[in-house]
């Protein structure tokens, strides 16, 4: 019989492990439309989400004990939520590719064309290269990552800007290095930028490491104590049809199963007290 009990649980718990997945997948490609412009809006479109598929496997699950697949559920949400934060990424990458491709397209063909080798050529470089940066950081819908693909982009064309630089023979030796230094001071700049993100980033995701885990204890809490407000009446139930077959018992003489049953009330009683609520 418990063998039979231990496989329908495993049976039960699997489909309930499952269908939680489901309804996460679900409700997540109906309410989330990638990409999102930062990490912290796709968590909080994940967050409310979670703890309704976390529900559902509660609702559905049965003597999970251990919590063993309610544990396997977590690791199964940490990846689906893993998964949609890389889609992000790379739905974001792909559009901020596109859009700088069609942003400066035309300025590559202008380089290849030979316009800015001329005297005064590096600042007009310049000039159209922050116009259309300009533009491309005013374009809606880029995402998260429409940051780092500029700054990749434009680590792809330093070696344009620096031939241009070294080439404009309307410099002098020392605007040269001021111009030098700026370009380093620049990037210092953004790779304090980069790291201060990524430290944000790994704030987030152990702020929301603790969340999950406080939402699946949250719920399992609850319905351990729905379970045993449930246990309690139905054994006061029990009691109370055991009192009324013990008085029955008594007027129709019958003492030792009176006493009996007198006992199994008891032990009732004192299992309620003590918390384990165990049906007898």
């Amino acid at each position: 019989m418990e063998n039979a009990v231990l496989t329908l649980a495993q049976i039960e718990n699997s489909a309930a492990v499952q269908k939680a997945i489901e309804h996460y997948e679900e409700q997540m490609n109906q309410k989330v439309h990638l990409p999102t412009e930062t990490l912290q809006e796709l968590l909080d479109l994940h967050r409310p989400i979670e703890s309704e598929a976390i529900e559902v496997f509660i609702k559905n699950s049965f003597k999970d004990v251990d919590q063993k697949f309610q544990k396997k559920l977590g690791d199964q949400l940490v990846a689906k939520r893993d998964a949609f934060i890389k889609k992000n990424m790379d739905v974001s990458s792909a559009r901020c590719s596109d859009l700088l491709e069609d942003i400066f397209g035309p300025l590559e063909e202008e380089v290849k064309q030979g316009t800015f080798s001329k005297p005064g050529g590096y600042y007009l470089f310049l000039q159209k290269k922050q116009e259309l940066e300009k533009k491309y950081n005013q374009a809606p819908g880029k995402g998260l990552q429409a940051e780092e693909m500029l700054k990749k982009y434009f680590e792809s064309k330093d070696d344009v800007a620096e031939t241009l630089l070294k080439t404009d023979q309307s410099l002098t030796e020392a605007a040269r290095e001021i111009e030098v230094e700026r370009i380093k001071a620049e990037a210092a700049e953004a790779t304090n930028r980069d790291l201060a993100e990524k430290q944000k980033k790994y704030e987030l995701m152990m702020a929301e490491k603790e969340k999950s885990y406080q939402e699946h204890v949250k719920q399992l809490t609850e319905k351990m104590q729905q379970e045993r407000e449930q246990l309690i009446a139905e054994n006061e139930k029990i009691i109370s049809l055991k009192l009324k077959e013990q008085e029955r018992l008594l007027k129709e003489g019958f003492q030792n199963e009176s006493r009996k049953l007198h006992q199994e009330i008891e032990s009732i009683k004192k299992s309620q007290s003590s918390g384990k609520c165990t049906i007898l």
